[in-house]
């Protein structure tokens, strides 16, 4: 990446008087903040804290109610993506703007795409350079350590975690003086991870500026040359690093002390196996072993690429099974579709809530009982009433916090919307719950009720498999972890042998981590 070409002289944005109000209610109040150049600024907060007001005032995509925002000196016009963009501010969002059926390359490279050269007279420099393409999306793939991707492969086809590197590099490819990273690693596995955090320091080291918004607390201050802290819309501390304590981040967030979550609960000797899989094999993923048992959260560890997703999907029925067995509840089970694993008692928290769990323009009532449908209705039919009252006992039994069951589960927080995925499935109460990426996109506060719905299930007597890419998740929830690296399991480790070096050398194996980006999650 070039350097940033605005002069190398004050800051690079400020935010002055910068508030937004939607009617009666004001979502941010910003009276001073400025971004240095050479400096990461770590923003924290619960959702609904403000971040993404934030990020969108500074973007340029979200039109402040009084205020400015001066992008090396220059303001941007409110409510005008392109300008902030022309002035130098580039935003990898959390839900990635990416055209599905387009390829790889030319998502890269949507909006200034490559035109042909001197050679071949005035049509070719008209023409849209597809070889050209190519080679630039490649490059920039490479420079945030990407290699192996087909790049005219549709992007709809590509696992989350490369998505999210996908759109990491299409914003690195602008050179932009701002850049905006939106809790860039949220999906991604520690090796992948620690290459987008060495990308923001690369930029800062450039003479750039890095708005950074963060759950990942001890990531926050690994990279952190500054933490602010919002709640309810304003600047509640503004902390240097040695000052920024988890603890501190933490109350100052929630404005107090965050209760911490309890011991995992011992197994019952004669506790039944819920799930048994031998040599189950599907598209890149096997031989696997594995077994649960009623009660047992098993967590399953690796990087990008390790068959985590993988696993999960062959279980649900949403891959096809190539070999092997599965057996569950002591019989045979053979699933050809995900609706064959829920009607046998399974339940899909998917790492995607979004994409593949949730119907974003629907109400929270429609969404909370999507599971229990054929249960709940009588002769096919479901009655309002009856539908309303199991939606609410949902709602309040899992917190749920909104104004209305009518209102669309799009506009409620990340967390409250990962809050009703779970209901939907404890409401149908399944035998075995399989959980991919459970906290990705929730804050600290609504990570902690995740992590209590968890132990609460495997109290109920459930089967819980979770694969996750934040092993501190793994470490707290789990009874065992099954370690996987290119779609097999390659370590089994009870809960006394649990250590963070123990399992990334296990998930590592003898691959380069570069080569994991080619194959799903």
């Amino acid at each position: 990446m070039t350097t940033p070409d605005a002069p190398q002289q004050g800051p690079a944005a400020v935010l002055s008087g910068v508030r937004k109000s939607y009617g009666p209610v004001t979502v941010l109040d910003i009276p001073q903040l400025e971004l240095k150049r050479g400096q990461i600024t770590c923003v924290v907060g619960e959702n609904g804290a403000g971040k993404s007001t934030l990020m969108g005032v500074l973007a340029g995509t979200v039109a402040p109610t009084a205020g400015q925002v001066l992008i090396a000196g220059q303001e941007v016009q409110p409510g005008r993506p392109d300008h902030a963009k022309a002035l130098g501010v580039s935003m990898v969002a959390q839900e990635f703007p990416l055209v599905g059926r387009m390829s790889v390359a030319e998502n890269l490279l949507l909006g200034r795409r490559t035109r042909g050269g001197q050679e071949g007279g005035a049509l070719r420099r008209v023409l849209f350079d597809r070889a050209g393409t190519r080679r630039e999306a490649r490059a920039l793939l490479a420079e945030v350590g990407v290699d192996g991707v087909d790049v005219d492969r549709p992007v709809e086809q590509l696992p989350v975690p490369l998505r999210q590197m996908i759109e990491i590099a299409k914003a690195w490819g602008n050179a932009p003086l701002v850049l905006i990273l939106d809790e860039p690693t949220s999906s991604l596995g520690p090796v992948e991870a620690a290459k987008v955090l060495d990308l923001a320091r690369r930029h800062t080291a450039a003479g750039g500026a890095v708005l950074f918004i963060g759950h990942r607390l001890d990531e926050v201050r690994d990279i952190a040359d500054r933490v602010v802290v919002l709640r309810g819309g304003r600047l509640v501390a503004d902390l240097t690093p040695d000052r920024a304590t988890e603890e501190r981040m933490i109350r100052e967030m929630v404005g107090s002390e965050l209760a911490r979550g309890g011991t995992v609960r011992a197994l019952p000797a004669d506790a039944r196996t819920v799930l048994r899989a031998r040599a189950l094999t599907a598209d890149g993923l096997g031989p696997v072993d594995l077994e649960l048992r009623a009660g047992e959260v098993v967590g399953v560890a690796g990087l990008m690429g390790s068959g985590r997703s993988r696993l999960l999907h062959t279980v649900m029925g949403a891959q096809p099974r190539t070999g092997g067995e599965l057996v569950l509840n002591g019989r045979p089970f053979r699933p050809r579709h995900p609706a064959d694993a829920v009607a046998a008692g399974i339940g899909l928290v998917p790492e995607d809530r979004k994409e593949q769990s949730l119907l974003l323009q629907h109400s929270v009532r429609w969404n909370a009982t999507l599971a229990t449908l054929r249960r709940d209705s009588r002769r096919g039919v479901l009655t309002p009433a009856g539908d309303r009252a199991r939606s609410q006992r949902i709602v309040q039994d899992l917190g749920v916090r909104l104004h209305s069951q009518e209102q669309p589960i799009g506009s409620l927080s990340g967390g409250n919307q990962q809050k009703v995925v779970f209901g939907r499935w404890l409401h149908a109460e399944p035998d075995l719950l399989l959980l991919d990426e459970p906290t990705r996109g929730v804050d600290v506060g609504a990570k902690a009720e995740i992590y209590h719905l968890v132990d609460r299930a495997a109290e109920q007597g459930l089967a819980v498999l979770v694969a996750s890419s934040e092993l501190e998740e793994l470490l707290r929830i789990c009874h065992r972890i099954v370690v996987m690296a290119h779609g097999r399991i390659v370590a089994d480790l009870p809960r006394e042998e649990f250590g963070k070096e123990k399992i990334m050398t296990a998930a590592a194996g003898t691959r380069a981590s570069t080569d994991s980006t080619e194959a799903s999650a």
